[in-house]
């Protein structure tokens, strides 16, 4: 269940093939990020984590003119909850 651009192309909805290279290199910068922020590694079933990412990458998407007239946009409520709930909680642990 790795996360593919087809993925982050559908939560985004863009239908365009432009920045397919761009959406690969945040979906890796998001994992590292999280990473960095948590200590814990990404692991593919873990959903809380993926949903993480997928809040990192659309942000970052979203937020990628370093000059805008919108006002800037720190990382938002749900994903700094996600990253704070990966960091308290560990590593992913599957339950039989």
């Amino acid at each position: 269940m790795s996360i593919q651009t087809a993925d982050i192309k559908t939560y985004l909805r863009i239908n365009h093939d432009k920045d397919d290279d761009y959406l690969l290199s945040l979906i890796e910068i998001s994992k590292q990020y999280i990473k960095e922020q948590t200590g814990v590694e990404y692991v593919e079933a873990d959903k809380v984590y993926r949903q993480a990412v997928f809040f990192m990458v659309a942000h970052l998407y979203d937020n990628r003119s370093s000059i805008t007239e919108k006002a800037v946009n720190s990382v938002p409520y749900t994903l700094d909850a996600l990253i704070i709930h990966l960091r308290l909680r560990g590593a992913y642990e599957e339950v039989a």
